[in-house]
């Protein structure tokens, strides 16, 4: 048996997962669970990343408090976001939050410096405002002190790597989402950091996932009265490590996605794709676990509904997220009106509701004034968004798509799955729900020499986690919607 700690960190919560493997399947224990979101300082946002830390560290104490010996561990977070990391070996201040709206205006100050188009180039990234390569511009057009002061810059899931084991290190995946790394040579994007006058020595080695990075240091041993545990660098990305477990076993044709606060929609490719096709329709090449690239289109996702249900909660209305989908399914009329999941509007935290309805007016549509009513526009326009990305997948790689495996925690909305399958006229096949933790775990297990490669892998996911599988209706209905859908988008202000 062998038993693996994952941290898996999202944008609004982390948890700490040990998965026990006994050369067959792995089963997950859930030790740790806790809350993540942004920290306001002023009218900007940052992550508290001590805060996490000692989270991370919580979990490490009650992942040894069962007695079961700890064979590895991995971090899996958000991307795009670093810490700052001083010639002391202390982090300098607190990382910004990708939502921070000092990246709002900062593409054409960029853009002066290197075009659009060289960028594509070099990165192969969909072109994003909450990007590194443009917090980091921002950072030097507003001559911030701590990238001043900075002696390398780290990503979430390697920062908080660094604290437990003193690994300085650019994990593959999570470097890739920063648009400032060349998926062609394999190496940091120096033409890039030349020209916005970013320091080279501020950019860790490249390292591949599945990389053991160290054991505990000495004071965490100490402090928790254990052994030299392994620190692995796993698919640090959490969307690297969820595609890791997709469980698509010698199977041609299919696409994924990954599912929750944000929809990760692509393909698994051998190498990037960098057509000008590619660049207009603002498609990223993103590491994945075995050196493959993860060719995808990043979706609002959930997060419209997560705002929604905020905003309600604030009003005074608890619905839980099974509730709003059963409002949805019963309550609420078939495309009473269609929304852009990526517009602009939907961007920022806050009323979600009004922006919806704000949406709808905008665009000369009927105005819903239900959470139900609201909740089923969000969902159906979620649906038909991945209508668009499974057609523009298929014309961008020359691929006919048979199956989309839809993981995550997003794939617990069965009306959703229901949607999807509808609005792609394909099937759907969900699961498993913990994919990323399954990733991270399994990502440990190929390090660490315990899983041969990731077809392996994979075929233990398939092993191990019941699935679903959705077959397609309403093929008339659901095209007339998409025509809409095309139209409501040609005119909308949309990040990607």
């Amino acid at each position: 048996m062998k038993n693996y700690l994952a941290f898996d960190l999202g944008a609004s919560s982390g948890r700490a997962i040990i998965g026990h493997y006994d050369g067959q399947t792995i089963e997950l224990e859930e030790l740790h669970r806790f809350a993540n979101g942004p920290h306001a300082v002023g009218n900007q946002l940052f992550w508290d990343i001590d805060t996490l830390f000692a989270e991370i560290k919580e979990g490490l104490r009650k992942a040894l408090a069962t007695g079961t010996p700890i064979d590895g561990i991995g971090i899996d977070t958000w991307g795009v976001d670093v810490c700052y990391l001083g010639a002391d070996g202390k982090l300098i201040g607190l990382p910004h939050h990708y939502r921070d709206p000092r990246t709002d205006d900062v593409m054409p100050w960029t853009f002066e410096r290197i075009s659009k188009e060289e960028i594509y180039r070099e990165t192969g990234i969909q072109f994003m405002n909450l990007n590194t390569i443009f917090q980091l511009s921002a950072s030097l057009r507003d001559k911030e002190e701590a990238l001043q002061q900075a002696d390398k810059l780290l990503f979430i899931p390697n920062a908080l790597t660094y604290l437990l084991c003193g690994n300085v290190s650019a994990e593959y995946s999570i470097a890739t989402t920063s648009q400032l790394f060349n998926p062609t040579t394999g190496d940091w994007a120096w033409k890039i950091i030349d020209a916005l006058g970013l320091k080279r020595s501020l950019f860790p080695r490249i390292t591949p996932s599945c990389t053991v990075a160290g054991t505990l240091t000495p004071e965490i041993q100490k402090e928790f009265d254990c052994g030299a545990i392994p620190v692995i660098l796993i698919g640090g990305h959490d969307t690297a490590s969820a595609v890791a477990a997709v469980p698509a076993v010698k199977e041609t044709g299919w696409a994924y996605l990954s599912s929750g606060t944000w929809s990760l929609m692509g393909m698994e490719l051998p190498a990037p794709c960098l057509s000008p096709a590619a660049q207009a329709a603002n498609y990223t090449n993103e590491g994945g676990v075995g050196n493959t690239i993860r060719f995808l289109k990043n979706i609002m996702g959930l997060w419209l509904i997560q705002e929604c249900r905020n905003q309600w909660i604030r009003e005074g209305n608890k619905y839980s997220f099974a509730e709003l989908a059963t409002m949805a399914r019963e309550q609420a009329e078939p495309f009473f009106a269609i929304i852009n999941p990526n517009d602009h509007l939907f961007e920022a935290p806050g009323d979600m509701p009004a922006r919806i309805r704000e949406f709808c007016k905008t665009t000369g549509q009927r105005v819903p004034d239900t959470p139900a009513q609201i909740a089923r526009i969000a969902l159906e326009s979620l649906a038909l968004r991945y209508r668009q990305t499974w057609n523009e997948l298929e014309q961008l790689t020359g691929q006919k798509l048979k199956t989309l495996h839809l993981v995550g925690g997003g794939c617990q909305n069965i009306l959703l799955n229901e949607f999807t399958a509808n609005a792609i006229q394909a099937t759907v096949v969900t699961g498993p729900v913990e994919a990323t933790a399954l990733g991270n775990i399994l990502g440990q297990g190929i390090a660490t020499g315990t899983i041969g490669n990731l077809d392996a892998a994979r075929e233990i996911v398939k092993r191990s986690t019941p699935t679903q599988t959705y077959q397609p209706t309403d093929a008339a209905l659901w095209e007339e919607a998409y025509k809409r859908f095309q139209k409501i988008c040609e005119s909308s202000n949309s990040i990607g």
